[in-house]
């Protein structure tokens, strides 16, 4: 059972979770559910919203769910779940059920999907979107790094609607 907190309750370092832990990008939609891995975000307060940014490229499956959709979770997990989202970061959605392959608890809501297992949920509707503009990187070598085969994240940002424990 999720218990709801207030944002400015939260004490907690978001370099150290997004960078060294990781966390789970989740949307439903339709019926049908979309969770992938990521290591790259970014928190702050934007049009003087909390807001969560997240970073997913088009070949990406969940890319099209958070594309559609209005709303979409990050979820954050203690280190004894490394290997499972080492798993969903490792397998698509396309080709399994990663819901039911990871062994995760869904936990449902409203318009929003977690995890029992979720330590930390930021449950977020969708405020803005867009293609990054590789053009516009101004350290090149990033650009040759990340985005040789061109496939170009697209950034999503969420206001922070609910905060879960």
């Amino acid at each position: 059972m999720k218990t709801e907190v207030m944002l400015n309750q939260l004490e907690f370092n978001p370099f150290s979770m997004i960078q060294d832990e990781g966390f789970l990008i989740s949307v439903s939609q339709g019926g049908r559910d979309a969770l992938m891995t990521a290591g790259w975000g970014a928190m702050g307060f934007l049009w003087n919203r909390p807001i969560v940014t997240v970073y997913v490229r088009p070949s990406r499956y969940t890319f099209d769910f958070l594309k559609s959709s209005s709303f979409f979770t990050v979820s954050f997990f203690p280190p004894k779940m490394a290997s499972t989202l080492a798993w969903c970061g490792s397998h698509s959605g396309r080709d399994t059920d990663k819901l039911a392959g990871s062994g995760l608890t869904a936990c449902r809501i409203g318009d929003y999907l977690t995890y029992e297992e979720a330590g930390l949920t930021f449950a977020c509707r969708k405020i803005y979107m867009r293609e990054m503009d590789e053009r516009l990187v101004l350290d090149k070598e990033m650009t040759h790094e990340y985005y040789g085969e061109k496939d170009v994240h697209w950034s999503f940002t969420g206001q922070i609607e609910h905060v879960y424990i």
